[in-house]
């Protein structure tokens, strides 16, 4: 037993060693980090944030725990670990170049917080909105350096409001980075059983991506729309404490994260309601510039012509033509004149690109043509 024991404590030495050196060898690069902040600074016209910067260097990190993987398959290290451990690193890094303010839909334990909490690490200011246009003004105003607004679900489609912000041409923001964002939604209540449950409270988004657990389980209760799947549970304790009737709080449930649990007294009683097990939210994270080349990048997109026949194919065959995927294109009401549409897309490539340029170009060229580049970007992969 003794010498196990004197075996343990060598090896934790040994681990001690270890943490010492990863310490110092994230101060030194604290300290590189710090040295570019003052090079950026002195050029006045460099993005301190650069999305495609941080791309590469995941990119890589990953690339070089797969080859060691193979070779060594006891110590295998998850790549959703390693993509953490450099994110909160460059993260902290990046605020000693410069301090950030983070904008997004609050409140705090929204799955827009996560999402901005997992490109941006701990170390940033956050800076909770009641909605999506006080996100997009905070970020122009400059109040904010970065927003993260929810685009699109992989079941339910478009966040059209979020679209519609981007349809305003006076804007001036642009998309620097995207993010997929894994979700799973949990059931909340105060309810003895799910038979005394007749109004679920949650954001529209949730509601529609539980509806066939919602029909199958909760078929006779009443839905109610909540700014933020937060608020819905704020709602309910706030029924609870007052007791004045407003909201039966005994009979109402709550879908949202699992982040309801620090928020909120509600207890969790139906985990991953989800209809979709690997429901995924696409967000974006908007800013006064967008990214450099990456070397695997999006360009999105707001274009219009002239309504006639075969305007959307005039718009989409000038990619085509150049052999350039699009990866989602979708219309909205302009908002300006009655039944004018505007189309969002997401295409393949850097805006920097020959051929992405050339498409733009062709667009604008074409009688009654319009397109805006709402940003380019590194392509990114769920977490």
């Amino acid at each position: 037993m003794a010498d196990l024991e004197a075996k343990l404590n060598i090896l934790r030495a040994e681990i001690d060693a270890v943490d010492d050196a990863l310490l110092e060898l994230i101060r030194k690069r604290a300290r590189l980090a710090s040295d570019v902040g003052e090079h950026k600074q002195d050029r006045g016209d460099a993005p301190f944030y650069v999305p495609s910067r941080e791309a590469s260097i995941i990119r890589r990190v990953l690339a070089r725990n797969a080859e060691a993987a193979a070779s060594d398959h006891q110590t295998k290290i998850p790549d959703e670990a390693i993509h953490g451990i450099y994110r909160e690193i460059i993260g902290a890094c990046l605020a000693l170049e410069h301090p950030m303010t983070v904008a997004y839909l609050g409140p705090v334990g929204t799955f827009s917080h996560t999402a901005a909490t997992r490109q941006f690490g701990a170390t940033p200011t956050y800076l909770a909105c009641a909605t999506l246009e006080m996100v997009f003004d905070e970020v122009e105003s400059g109040r904010a350096t970065y927003g993260v607004v929810p685009v699109e679900n992989a079941f339910e489609g478009a966040v059209t409001p979020t679209l519609d912000l981007f349809a305003d041409m006076e804007r001036d923001i642009f998309i620097c980075a995207e993010i997929q964002l894994s979700i799973h939604h949990h059931l909340f209540t105060y309810a003895d059983s799910l038979d005394d449950v007749d109004l679920v409270i949650s954001h529209p988004q949730p509601l529609g991506q539980c509806r066939n657990w919602l029909a199958a389980h909760l078929p006779n209760a009443q839905l109610m729309d909540a700014s933020s799947t937060i608020r819905a549970a704020r709602m309910v304790d706030e029924a609870k404490e007052s007791d004045s009737g407003a909201l039966d709080w005994k009979k109402c449930a709550v879908i949202g994260p699992y982040s309801i649990v620090d928020q909120s007294g509600l207890p969790l009683v139906q985990r991953n309601v989800e209809d979709f097990h690997d429901n995924t939210t696409r967000f974006f994270v908007i800013g006064q510039h967008d990214s450099p080349a990456s070397g695997e990048d999006k360009t999105s997109l707001v274009m219009s012509i002239k309504d006639e026949p075969g305007a959307l194919h005039k718009l989409i065959s000038s990619f085509a033509n150049r052999g350039i995927g699009l990866t989602r294109i979708e219309s909205r009401p302009s908002k300006k004149k009655l039944w004018e549409y505007v189309f969002f897309a997401d295409v393949q490539g850097h805006r920097d690109d020959t051929s992405v340029a050339e498409s733009i170009a062709e667009i604008q060229s074409k009688p009654g043509g319009f397109i805006k580049v709402l940003g380019s970007y590194p392509v990114s992969k769920p977490l």
